[in-house]
C-alpha cells in the first residue's frame, strides 16, 4: 500500500548518522519534538549548495566512492484498478476546478525537492532544471518517478482526454534532485571502520542545501516531499543546517511546504500528547507548512505520523498523477524491488498544499510567505466533531476556495467613525456679505415681471372680445 512512500520519505535515521549537533544550541531540557533556537552559523555555505553531485562528509561517516544504482529506474506500470481518465476523488472534495476560476498559478515557481522530474507533455515549457546532488545528472531525470507524481499533482496542464489536473497548471516548476531510493551510497564508519551502504541516496544535509538553492533561484513556494525520521530525545538537536536553511527560506519570502512522514519500522507513531518519533524538516513548525494526510473522506490516514507540528492535511490516498517517462498518467508507482504500489502516503498530500500556496501568491500579491501559510492554515477546515489544532491533522482539511475568496477576521475594515471638523487656528473666517442690495434688486425684478405678465394678459383678452361676431 505505501511501501514506496515510506521509502523515500521516512529516510529512518538519515540513511546515515547527522552531522554533530551545534555548540549554539541551547540545553534547558527541551521537550522531546521541541526544537531548538535556530543557530544561523549552521546555515549551508554557498560553495556547499553549487557542489554536485553531494558527498557526504559527517562526524561518523566517509563517502568512500560515488554513488551507485541499486535497481533499474521506474517500470512502467501495465495495471491498475482506478479510472486514471476520470476527475480524482480527492480534486472534487477540493474543488480544485472551482478554484481555479480564481487562480492558476501565473507567475509562481515551485521548487520540487525530490527524486527529479521527467519532462512530460503536461509540463511542456514550465519545467526548469535546477541540479542533481545525487550523481550530478540532472534535475530532469526521475529514476523513482516519485518526483514527476509530485509535479505533476502541483501543476499538471489540464487535458479534454481526462479529468486530472495539478493544482497550479500555470505554475512554473523547478526541479532539484536530492534523493532516489533506487541509488545508495557507500559509506566507512570512521568509529569502527565498517563498510556500509546507504539504503537510500539522499540526506538532511544534501536536503538543507537543495532548500537553499531553490532560494538562489527565485522560488516562491518549495515542496518537499521527503522526511527524515528520528528517536525523539530531551533537548534533541538534529539537523541544524536543514532548520537554518528553511529559516532562511521563509525569512526570504518562500513559503516552505512538508510531508509529515508516513508511519513505517524506523519511522514509529507517536501517542497522543506524547512524541517518540521527530519527523524533519516537519518539526521546525514555525517555517514550514506541515502535511498530514487524509482519506478521500477527510479523516486522518492510518500511515500519516502524528505531532504537534502537523499544520494542515490534505487528500493521501490513491492519488492520479503524471507518469515518468510516458506522456499519461500513472495511479501506482514501482519501488527498487520491483513491487508495485499505489500512490498513498503525505508524499503526495503535500503538492496539494504546495499548489494551493501557488494560487494564494498569485491572487494576493502582497501577501508575505508567512501569511500566505497563515491564510491556509485559518481556512482549513476540520472534520465533524474538532474544533481545535489536532496532532492527526493540524487546522484540518484544505478548503482552496475559502483560501482564495475568504476575508480573515483580522482583514475586515472597522466601522468608520464620523469625520470631525478639524480646527484651523491663524485663520479668520471671511466678513458677513451685506446681502440688502441684492435682495431689493431681486424683489424690483420681481415685481416689474409681474406687472409684465398682467399687461399681457390683459392684452389677450381684449383682442380675443373684438374677434368675436357681434
Amino acid at each position: 500500500m505505501v511501501a514506496v512512500a515510506v521509502a523515500l520519505l521516512c529516510l529512518a535515521a538519515p540513511a546515515w548518522p547527522a552531522a554533530a549537533p551545534s555548540e549554539a544550541a541551547q540545553s534547558g531540557n527541551r521537550p522531546p519534538g521541541v526544537p531548538p533556537p535556530v543557530d544561523p552559523a549552521a546555515l549551508p555555505t554557498p560553495a556547499g549548495v553549487n557542489t554536485m553531485p553531494y558527498v557526504v562528509n559527517n562526524a561518523a561517516t566517509r563517502q568512500t566512492g560515488p554513488v551507485e544504482q541499486q535497481a533499474p529506474c521506474q517500470q512502467q506500470v501495465t495495471s491498475s484498478e482506478q479510472d486514471l481518465q476520470a476527475e480524482p476523488a480527492a480534486q472534487q472534495l477540493l474543488r480544485i476546478r472551482r478554484a481555479q476560476e480564481f487562480a492558476t498559478g501565473r507567475g509562481q515557481l515551485v521548487a520540487v525537492i525530490d527524486s527529479g522530474v521527467q519532462p512530460h507533455p503536461r509540463l511542456l515549457g514550465r519545467l526548469t532544471d535546477g541540479g542533481d546532488y545525487i550523481e550530478n545528472r540532472s534535475g530532469l531525470f526521475d529514476c523513482d518517478g516519485h518526483g514527476t507524481v509530485v509535479a505533476g499533482l502541483i501543476a499538471a496542464a489540464p487535458d479534454a482526454a481526462t479529468g486530472f489536473v495539478g493544482v497550479a497548471p500555470a505554475a512554473q516548476i523547478l526541479s532539484i534532485r536530492q534523493a532516489s531510493t533506487f541509488y545508495s551510497v557507500p559509506l566507512r564508519r570512521l568509529d569502527t571502520g565498517q563498510e556500509i551502504d546507504s539504503s537510500s541516496a539522499g540526506d538532511t544535509v544534501s536536503m538543507a542545501q537543495a532548500v537553499m538553492r531553490a532560494v538562489q533561484l527565485g522560488a516562491t513556494v518549495i515542496n518537499i516531499s521527503e522526511a527524515a525520521c528520528f528517536q525523539a530525545k530531551t533537548d534533541q538537536d538534529k539537523a541544524p543546517d536543514l532548520q537554518a536553511a528553511v529559516h532562511y527560506a521563509v525569512e526570504h519570502d518562500v513559503v516552505v511546504v512538508v510531508a509529515a512522514a508516513n508511519t513505517s519500522p524506523t519511522c514509529k507513531q507517536n501517542s497522543p500528547g506524547a512524541v517518540t518519533t521527530i519527523s524533519s524538516p516537519g518539526w521546525f513548525d514555525d517555517d514550514v507548512l506541515t502535511v498530514a494526510a487524509t482519506d478521500d473522506s477527510g479523516e486522518p490516514a492510518y500511515f500519516s505520523l502524528h505531532g504537534p507540528w502537523v499544520d494542515v492535511a490534505a487528500p493521501g490516498i490513491d492519488a492520479v498523477s503524471l507518469a515518468a517517462g510516458r506522456p499519461g498518467l500513472t495511479g501506482e508507482l514501482v519501488d527498487a524491488h520491483g513491487m508495485a504500489h499505489a500512490l498513498d502516503g503525505t508524499s503526495f498530500a503535500t503538492p496539494y498544499v504546495s499548489g494551493l500556496a501557488a494560487l494564494v501568491r498569485e491572487r494576493f500579491k502582497n501577501l508575505t510567505a508567512r501569511q500566505v501559510m497563515h491564510r491556509i492554515e485559518r481556512t482549513a477546515r476540520h472534520t465533524a466533531g474538532r474544533s481545535e489544532r489536532s496532532e492527526e491533522t493540524g487546522y484540518g482539511m484544505i478548503d482552496p476556495v475559502a483560501a482564495l475568496t475568504a476575508v480573515l477576521p483580522e482583514e475586515r475594515v472597522a466601522q468608520t467613525q464620523p469625520v470631525l471638523p478639524t480646527r484651523l487656528d491663524g485663520l479668520s473666517p471671511p466678513a458677513p456679505e451685506d446681502t440688502l442690495p441684492r435682495t431689493v434688486a431681486l424683489a424690483g425684478s420681481a415685481a416689474a415681471l409681474g406687472v409684465l405678465g398682467l399687461t399681457m394678459v390683459v392684452v389677450q383678452t381684449i383682442k380675443r372680445q373684438r374677434q368675436r361676431p357681434g
